[in-house]
């Protein structure tokens, strides 16, 4: 979609908004013109035209200058990791990460697109507090270079020699959006998304999807994120009945913004996201329909984390053939995972010891469906 992303850098018109020469005064505090930048200066720039991609790497990579003016080799994620947030996404990394042709390019959750090119920090951030990270620092980070060097092998018939592959898994890219509004003041839904930047990059990218029973996929996010002092609005210690009150509450919001707007919208709004329990990323179909509009069915791939826990060699096997590598060696990959049970990192204490029967029906009564809501 050549026409996905605005040619303008700056999130909309500043006349339109409270600005004086320097500042533009949002979300209750003053921030400075040069942070309010919804892609990094060189997000497009730098990049060159696909024909000058490196023809023997398999990886979309080009030679470029790095911050100290020396040639140096850049490159893209071959696949990305996203969707959903306490879906197993951890568990898949460390998976793939073993295999010899992928480079994890990076540490798991770059952030790179749904929040650091766009100025907010980590740990969902709910502002732009910095400047955007450079698209050209992302391109080059990480020991990936010295990965996809030792990955040379001649094979008949084609002219790529380097067939090693990077990925970015970064969960959130699929629905951290957050405070789209800030560039796009006006729209009732986000005309660009982190699906269209991406696409706008590198349209023949690969997504690897996982998905969760979006219920018990609501809970464990409740237990993670109120794990943290000082982040979010969670009353500790947590319990099932603070748990069920917040529930209804955030089922109340998003009901209400339905009465006058799309799902998609409401799904999109940053005044339906209650942190704590993170109802709003259960709404797989809403952020899935986007990708499939800008990418090919075959380029994208669901994976359900039940299933993959149940036969996690015949479902890694099937990664492997989306993302065209050769299969893990069976005894290789059974050792590793012997070894690398599916883990939870809380602790008992911070975990709901049950969900209120109410609380489910709730959530029941609000998802479309009870037991195959996820999209195939």
């Amino acid at each position: 979609m050549e026409d996905a992303i605005p040619e303008q850098e700056t999130f909309g018109d500043l006349k339109k908004m409270n600005c004086d020469d320097t500042c533009c005064y949002l979300n209750g505090r003053n921030v400075s013109k040069d942070i309010i930048i919804e892609n990094p200066k060189d997000m497009f720039t730098f990049l060159p035209p696909k024909e000058d991609f490196i023809k023997e790497f398999k990886n979309p990579c080009w030679k470029g200058k790095d911050a100290l003016d020396r040639d140096n080799l850049f490159c893209l994620p071959y696949f990305f990791i996203i969707g959903f947030t306490k879906c197993g996404t951890t568990d898949l990394f460390a998976i793939l990460k073993r295999h010899i042709l992928i480079s994890s390019r990076s540490s798991k959750e770059t952030h790179f697109f749904d929040r650091r090119r766009k100025g907010r920090g980590s740990r969902m951030q709910r502002g732009p507090y910095n400047l955007p990270r450079s698209f050209r620092f992302y391109a080059n980070r990480g020991t990936y270079r010295e990965d996809l060097m030792r990955t040379y092998k001649e094979i008949e018939g084609t002219n790529v020699l380097f067939h090693g592959i990077t990925m970015d898994a970064t969960p959130s890219y699929v629905w951290d959006n957050e405070f789209w509004e800030t560039f796009h003041p006006g729209y009732k839904e986000p005309p660009v998304t982190n699906a269209d930047t991406i696409a706008k990059l590198n349209p023949k990218t690969k997504f690897i999807f996982s998905l969760r029973d979006p219920i018990n996929r609501m809970r464990s996010a409740y237990q993670f994120f109120c794990s943290f002092t000082g982040i979010y609005a969670c009353d500790r210690p947590i319990t099932p009945e603070k748990y069920h009150n917040l529930v209804v509450d955030a089922v109340e919001i998003f009901n209400t913004c339905l009465k006058n707007n799309t799902v998609r919208a409401c799904t999109y709004s940053t005044e339906t996201h209650q942190l704590a329990t993170h109802l709003y990323a259960s709404m797989y179909h809403v952020y899935i329909a986007d990708y499939m509009k800008l990418f090919p069915r075959d380029q994208l791939y669901v994976l359900q984390m039940e299933e993959h826990i149940s036969d996690p060699i015949t479902s890694t096997n099937k990664l492997c053939d989306f993302l065209e590598i050769q299969r893990f060696p069976e005894d290789t990959l059974r050792s590793f995972l012997d070894k690398h049970k599916t883990r939870n990192q809380l602790n008992e204490d911070k975990r709901i010891p049950y969900v209120l029967p109410q609380t489910t029906k709730v959530l029941e009564e609000f998802f479309p469906q009870t037991s195959s809501r996820c999209v195939g």
